[in-house]
């Protein structure tokens, strides 16, 4: 039996351990070898059948002192009770016999494997990072190492000693917050270890959180060093700062500015070194650091900080820019819910999305987001698409038809049964894509910054001869004036922020030279099938034999195609539809399906199928139906029989549906200089010359071999053409890869095994004009950049020369050129914004009409 001994008031002592009460709600336990080794697994247990002993609110462990907190929630009369359990299981803990396990650490006393597997990484990831102290909390039934620090209703600020001085993983919290539906805004601090969130009560709660948060620790593997602080700009800042009063009031300070200045000097001294060590060549950082140790060598402190805090400046301004322009881009398909209502029994039950498998069935309602790729199978709903479409107008969905992750279902309710969840959703594709466009670097900045770099040999020798000339002030002024820094920072923040464009149009750009080349081309190549007509081909003249008319002859045809999906059965059913003819009656048990369908219909015998089909079936085909046949063949389109018993009943004519977009979309790239478009087709001559001279197309190639397309495409570039191919990307890969730039129209459902270079999610040509416009926009931002950074430039190199220019001015005249490119840069963001805000409005809009329109009476129809 344990002996106890009174120490002072609120104290007790046994050995080497004591216990202490330092203030109400809290317990200490002294001077336990157990706590002196955060890798120990008798801590591991003991930390975990503490957090879960009833009343435990939280637990603290203090290595160097070798030191237990807790807190709890208990009235003063249990201290005591409280303290001996816990003396109890230390001992036994090191090796003492004591079977009263239950009674000792409460009812609570069993743990999730979840749990003790996070307390066991954390503790892992404490001591790998040189922590000395950790502490976990009890939130309901889960462990975390989150504090919550301070909570308002919608608001919470969260605090985890992991993250400190630990940008990546603040990053990657970011990330899961960025995408989390529910979540409103939120900040992170590495100094402080802080993320501060908020959010939606009524679509997330804080537990929901900070198991999001703890999840994004569980996957990091490695924490490694701490990250440098970043003290760029403000070490540049206090440098201007010291370094004006040490020229102007105090020269007394002159050292001080002199050392501050050299410090801040260094990331440009660092570059320079970088091109002359690693990559062995000359650029314009290496101008940089000549004059900014001319400055020093000459005295003009003031100066160089000028310069030094300009560059500060444009370098923080960029990464600011980017990572925002980052956020805008992969944030474009809107927030991801983590948990999802799914039936089960009849139940809804929420789970996390993780958890979801391939045919559950997911439930979403009104206002939320669909959080799976699937099919409908009860309900209706109006589904904003925009993010992966962007059509302008919500899509009406009903049973059978498919939904994407990351679209918002703005009115009605719906039951989905998942396709693919998580990682292999369209949503979750595109995002790697854009992760992966996004480190192409632009070949405009690449020949900026190597006629910059070639730029470095002549300007030294204008600063020679400058010197020669107008000495050492003027020297300094033309170095000055180099060309890289601008277009360094100009070109990469054109590029994110037409990539955004193209997201908010519905537009997936999987490889930027893509986006780049739109702007030159000057052929334009399409396929026939699937491109400029629609994939599904309309009913045409209905041919009957005998007595039977137009609607019979669709109406049987439509009953023996009720079972199928494929685009002949599609547009003869629909054909149906517009008739409003009902389907007949068929016996389910005599279908039969070869060459083509047979089925009895009310008792008799329906064959559908080609004339092959019928002369199979030993049905005699007239001859004016031949005629007909071989006239319908040359025009390329195709032809559908119906027989009744054993005899032709008629034959339905299916015809290509061209595209109503085309005609407006091949005027609109022909006002744009694009005169030179071809079609290419597998189809016959006849029906490809035919859509050729319909749309004004200059040339078509027909009969083409799906193998022998990308052969078309080099013969278009060998005329010295820029060929732009597009395709519906199923037998054109080859095509795809061989054109200047590739376009596809699959949309969201092809993503993974598509190899054009641009995706129209909407499949659709609308937006062909629209990438065209983006990427001349692109191509202009990149040249007016380059015009405000080489003319003022130019015009400063001049002036020492002609009117007595020195530092100052170049000093001026060069920053100031590296801030407008900056601004300049970031334009097309300011249309994302705009656009983005625009479409908000017009949802909200939609969603109103939807609720008191006609989605009011459909959903009453359903439900009736």
């Amino acid at each position: 039996m344990l002996s106890w001994f009174f120490d002072k008031e609120e104290s007790y002592r046994t050995g080497d351990i004591m216990v202490s009460y330092p203030e109400d709600g809290c317990l200490e336990i002294h001077g336990a070898p157990v706590f002196a080794d955060l890798k120990n697994e008798m801590l591991i247990n003991f930390v975990e059948k503490t957090i879960n002993t009833k009343d435990i609110n939280s637990v603290a462990i203090d290595s160097k002192k070798s030191l237990a907190k807790i807190s709890y929630s208990l009235n003063g009369n249990n201290k005591k009770s409280l303290s001996e359990k816990f003396f109890q299981y230390l001992k036994k803990l090191t090796g003492k016999k004591n079977d009263d396990k239950e009674k000792l650490l409460g009812d609570e006393a069993k743990k999730k494997e979840n749990n003790k597997s996070r307390i066991h990484s954390i503790l892992l990831y404490y001591n790998s990072s040189s922590y000395t102290r950790v502490q976990f909390f009890r939130y309901g039934k889960a462990v975390s190492s989150w504090e919550i620090k301070h909570e308002l209703p919608g608001r919470i600020r969260l605090k985890n000693p992991l993250i400190y001085r630990k940008k990546e993983i603040c990053g990657a919290i970011e990330n899961e917050l960025m995408n989390t539906f529910g979540v409103c805004d939120y900040e992170t601090n590495e100094i402080t270890s802080t993320a501060l969130v908020y959010y939606k009560e009524s679509i997330i709660n804080k537990y929901q959180i900070i198991n999001l948060l703890d999840n994004v620790l569980d996957k990091v593997n490695n924490y490694g060093m701490f990250d440098d602080f970043d003290i760029d700009f403000s070490l540049c800042s206090i440098t201007l700062g010291i370094s004006s009063i040490s020229q102007f009031i105090i020269p007394q300070l002159m050292p001080l500015s002199t050392l501050l200045y050299i410090c801040s000097s260094i990331p440009s001294y660092q570059g320079a070194q970088k091109l002359i060590f690693d990559e062995k060549r000359v650029g314009v950082d290496i101008l940089d650091a000549i004059i900014l140790t001319c400055c020093l060598v000459t005295g003009q402190i003031f100066a160089g900080a000028i310069m030094c805090w300009c560059l500060g400046l444009g370098r923080k301004l960029l990464k600011k820019t980017q990572d925002d322009s980052r956020r805008v881009l992969l944030n474009a398909f809107g927030k991801q819910p983590h948990f999802a209502f799914v039936l089960r029994n009849g139940i809804e039950i929420e789970i996390p999305l993780d958890q979801i498998k391939y045919n559950d069935i997911v439930v979403v309602k009104t206002g939320e987001v669909v959080p799976v790729d699937g099919i409908i199978s009860e309900g209706f709903a109006m589904i904003d698409q925009h993010a992966l479409t962007g059509e302008s107008v919500p899509a009406e969905k009903g049973v059978g038809e498919t939904v994407f992750a990351s679209t918002l279902l703005v009115a009605g309710r719906i039951m989905v049964a998942v396709e693919k969840a998580g990682s292999e959703t369209a949503a979750a594709q595109i995002t790697k894509i854009l992760n992966a466009t996004l480190e192409y670097k632009l070949t405009a900045q690449t020949r900026g910054e190597a006629l910059a770099d070639k730029a470095v040999i002549p300007t030294l020798s204008l600063s020679a001869l400058a010197y020669s000339f107008m000495g050492p002030n003027g020297a300094m002024a033309v170095v000055n004036c180099d060309l890289g820094t601008g277009i360094r920072i100009a070109a990469p923040l054109g590029m994110l922020t037409c990539l955004n464009l193209c997201t908010q149009e519905g537009i997936l750009v999987k490889d930027g030279r893509a986006l780049e080349q739109m702007a030159k081309i000057d052929t334009i190549l399409f396929d026939k099938t699937g491109t400029l007509t629609k994939e599904r081909p309309e009913v045409g003249r209905v041919i009957w034999c005998g007595e039977y008319n137009d609607d019979q002859i669709i109406q049987m045809a439509a009953t023996a195609e009720q079972r199928f999906s494929h685009p002949i059965a599609a547009a003869i059913r629909e054909e149906c539809d517009k008739r409003e003819l009902p389907l007949l009656t068929t016996d389910e048990s005599s279908y039969q399906v070869g060459f083509g369908i047979t089925v009895v219909v009310e008792g008799k015998t329906v064959r559908v199928g080609s004339a092959r089909f019928m002369k199979l079936e030993e049905i005699e085909i007239p001859d004016f139906i031949e005629a007909e046949m071989t006239h319908i063949f040359e025009e390329g389109h195709s032809l559908i029989m119906v027989a009744l018993n054993k005899e032709l009943a008629g034959a339905i004519e299916l015809r290509s549906s061209q595209r109503p977009e085309i005609q407006e979309i091949i005027n609109g790239l022909r006002k744009r200089g694009i005169n030179h478009m071809a079609i290419i087709s597998g189809d016959h001559e006849r029906p490809t010359a035919n859509l050729a001279e319909k749309l004004g197309m200059q040339r078509y190639f027909s009969e083409v071999l799906p193998q022998d397309k990308a052969k078309y495409v080099e013969l278009l570039q060998s005329e010295g053409r820029i060929v732009c191919f597009v395709g519906d990307g199923i037998n054109d890969a080859i095509a795809l890869k061989k054109a200047n730039a590739s376009i596809s129209l699959r949309g969201a459902t092809s993503l993974a095994t598509d190899t054009a270079q641009i995706v129209f999610m909407e499949e659709s040509l609308q937006k062909l004009c629209t990438l065209v416009d983006i990427s001349r926009m692109l191509e202009n931002n990149i040249k007016r950049s380059w015009h405000l950074i080489v003319y003022p430039n130019s015009i400063c190199i001049a002036g020492v020369f002609l009117m007595g220019f020195g530092l100052w001015h170049s000093v001026l005249f060069n920053n100031v050129t590296i801030l407008l490119s900056l601004a300049n840069g970031m334009l097309p963001l300011y249309k994302v914004l705009k656009a983005k805000a625009n479409k908000e409005k017009q949802i909200e809009m939609m969603s109103v009409q939807c609720h008191q329109g006609k989605i009011e009476q459909k959903m009453n129809i359903i439900y009736e």
